[in-house]
């Protein structure tokens, strides 16, 4: 983040998250064409909103807890709360 760098708001903006093959974590967001920029993510804590019709859930234990694919997608026959 330089003198150069162009800036546009984020406010609003839809997009995904994705793990890359390096373990690292980028928000992608897709433009009308299909086209798409991964942008780093830096900011330390965004609020996030899981759009409805998305297939995720969170699974909890006394040891971790984890939002991942849901049951129905991974395969699997677990009791949500």
């Amino acid at each position: 983040m330089g003198r150069s760098d162009e800036v546009a708001d984020a406010r609003g903006t839809s997009g995904v998250i994705i793990k890359s093959f390096d373990d690292k974590y980028y928000l992608r967001v897709y433009g009308c064409s299909g086209e798409f920029v991964e942008y780093n993510l830096r900011h330390e804590d965004l609020a996030v909103t899981i759009s409805s019709d998305e297939m995720a859930s969170f699974y909890s234990n006394e040891d971790s807890n984890v939002l991942d694919h849901s049951p129905e997608s991974l395969g699997l026959d677990v009791e949500k709360d």
